[in-house]
């Protein structure tokens, strides 16, 4: 996850300023937004895996991305100061991680109707990471 993260830090600070707020399609986000989401999304899981870990039972919602971008006025912020915040909420994940009891790591929790363990979710923090990063490679950079 570290190892990612530094990747990750590095990937963003190559992508020109002029592309910041570029969309790729009328109806998608700028690639501010997409780095707010994954510092968000990367809060969201962290909570899941903090809940799980303790052996907290209560059912947990599921998050409505679009909601939280659009209320989250991501373009009062640079990209640089948007990774530089994620960059710290992954940090402390990394630290949550390190300190886990060994038995926190099969415990569950419940996502709407969808049981995860502590495990999955920490995987799905590098997923969600790898898979926003390809789709900027893919829709945002493609010809850039």
């Amino acid at each position: 996850m570290l190892r990612q993260l530094e990747e990750t830090t590095v990937f963003f600070a190559s992508i020109p300023e002029p592309l910041h707020d570029y969309r790729h399609a009328a109806d998608k986000w700028t690639l501010r937004e997409v780095a707010g989401h994954i510092a968000d999304t990367e809060r969201i899981l962290g909570f899941r895996l903090l809940s799980f870990a303790r052996g907290d039972t209560a059912r947990l919602s599921r998050a409505d991305e679009e909601l939280y971008v659009r209320n989250a006025e991501f373009s009062r912020y640079t990209l640089a100061a948007l990774v530089e915040e994620f960059a710290l909420v992954r940090r402390s994940h990394l630290m949550l991680l390190r300190h886990l009891p060994a038995a926190a790591w099969d415990r569950t929790g419940s996502v709407a109707d969808t049981s995860i363990s502590v495990r999955a979710v920490g995987y799905l923090m590098l997923g969600h990471e790898r898979h926003h990063l390809g789709m900027i490679q893919s829709r945002y950079l493609r010809g850039a």
